[in-house]
């Protein structure tokens, strides 16, 4: 019954979901942005001094980019730094605003979740059919199941934030509001 109730616990639940997202997600982030700025030298180089552009450098560099912004969705969900669009907000009253940002975080919740879904789905379909990349035939599972695990942990994020932080910030670094 210990697990249990501590698996019900947000304190547990957030501090996993920052340790993954800052340290993980943020450092294989810059890790992959290091790897396209290399290849990107190597292919311009090659290009302008060698007359040789690196064999199937753009296809590198559109799955290191791929790759980039979906490590980044989780960290970018968690920070609430999503495009907000308020062209309503200020006709909704002060006293339905909480209900507005249930709302909201309910139709987020339900958007990653179809998205997570159909990127398992796409994932799954293109592992199965061994789909690669045109020149250097680089099998393209492991992007999609990247996209995939990345969309899925926005989705969590979302859920968090949803049931225990009340449409703020996941991660409380300089706010006061701290997670019991």
């Amino acid at each position: 019954m210990n697990f249990i109730t501590s698996l019900l616990k947000p304190k547990m639940w957030v501090s996993s979901l920052e340790f993954l997202f800052e340290r993980v997600l943020a450092y294989t982030a810059a890790l992959v942005m290091f790897i396209m700025m290399i290849v990107t030298l190597v292919d311009v180089v090659g290009r302008d001094l060698f007359s040789a552009p690196l064999p199937g450098g753009f296809e590198i560099t559109e799955l290191l980019l791929a790759s980039l912004i979906f490590l980044g969705l989780p960290m970018v969900t968690a920070e609430s730094a999503h495009v907000d669009v308020d062209l309503l907000d200020s006709t909704v009253p002060e006293f339905l605003k909480p209900l507005q940002n249930i709302v909201i975080g309910l139709v987020n919740v339900i958007a990653f979740g179809v998205m997570s879904w159909m990127l398992w789905k796409l994932a799954l379909r293109t592992y199965q059919y061994e789909d690669t990349t045109a020149v250097l035939e680089i099998p393209f599972a492991g992007l999609v199941f990247l996209m995939a695990i990345c969309c899925t942990l926005s989705t969590i994020a979302l859920v968090v934030m949803l049931l225990f932080k009340r449409g703020k910030k996941l991660f409380s670094h300089s706010d006061s509001g701290s997670i019991e």
